[in-house]
């Protein structure tokens, strides 16, 4: 079975970029919380389907929220756009 990821932006702070460098360079999983400022800017993130469903609900009562990025996910991620990964 195939997960479908789906671009979102989210406008990183340093520091959360080096996290997710740090997962890519090690293959694990990842947490970020993004605060609701956050959402809709800047580089693009792959998200399933429920994982933009929980943003856009944050979004709307104005909260941050938990991504849970798996190391697959992170990968995609840096195979598809990895702007974020340069660096490593």
């Amino acid at each position: 079975m195939t997960t479908t990821y789906y671009p979102l932006k989210f406008a990183l702070t340093d520091g959360l970029k080096k996290k997710l460098q740090k997962a890519y360079a090690s293959t694990t999983a990842v947490d970020p919380m993004v605060k609701p400022e956050q959402i809709g800017l800047g580089d693009d993130i792959l998200l399933t389907a429920t994982q933009i469903n929980r943003v856009q609900k944050a979004v709307k009562s104005n909260k941050g929220v938990d991504l849970k990025l798996s190391k697959t996910q992170i990968e995609n991620i840096a195979q598809r756009g990895g702007n974020l990964f340069l660096l490593c």
